[in-house]
């Protein structure tokens, strides 16, 4: 009796935990990727602008992170909905760890988010230096970076054309004018003839 339950307990002890198979952080090789800066410009937009947002990525000590490949993705979250943008290319700045993401802001984006405070955040485990290191491990955005003058929320305004009511007034005025200066000229003319 005693033999038959070895091999039960030695299986129940092969199969993987919730512990196991669920690990917090990003799947990795040796240690996380850090964003450390989330900057977005301009601070305030309409359908049709860009919107270019420069993030910074190190490694846990404070070296530079070269991506590769040169993507990652990122959140946009807004009033009324989020949109998310999976591994888009971002482009080297020229300085070690700082990238650029280039983003339309396009009406279908503007629907999906909303207008006013729209904040665009790097998504988790999305950054990789290509030899299996990803991160960050969780969502970053200009409120959870140590940068005090990173900035990665923006305002949606809506695209409304100025009414320009006075347009009828431009040719009004010159024929005002053109009307008394030949008035003038008339009264003018009629004095010398006296």
């Amino acid at each position: 009796m005693l033999l038959s339950l070895v091999p039960v307990y030695t299986r129940a002890l092969a199969l993987p935990s919730v512990q196991q198979t669920v690990t917090p952080g990003c799947p990795t090789y040796q240690v996380n990727l850090v964003v450390d800066v989330v900057d977005s410009t301009p601070v305030n937009a309409v359908a049709g602008d860009i919107v270019i947002t420069r993030f910074h990525v190190i490694y846990e000590d404070g070296t530079p992170v070269t991506l590769s490949p040169e993507i990652a993705s990122f959140l946009w979250a807004g009033s009324s909905g989020e949109k998310q943008f999976d591994n888009v290319a971002v482009t080297y700045t020229g300085i070690p760890g700082f990238y650029n993401y280039t983003q339309e802001v396009t009406a279908d984006l503007v629907q999906t988010v909303g207008m006013g405070k729209v904040t665009i955040s790097v998504v988790a485990c999305s950054c990789s230096d290509g030899l299996g290191n990803r991160g960050p491990v969780s969502l970053v955005n200009s409120d959870y970076t140590l940068a005090p003058s990173d900035n990665s929320i923006i305002g949606i305004e809506t695209t409304t054309t100025p009414t320009q009511p006075f347009n009828f007034l431009v040719p009004l005025l010159i024929a005002i004018l053109l009307i008394l200066a030949l008035a003038l000229f008339l009264m003018r003319s009629r004095r010398k003839k006296k």
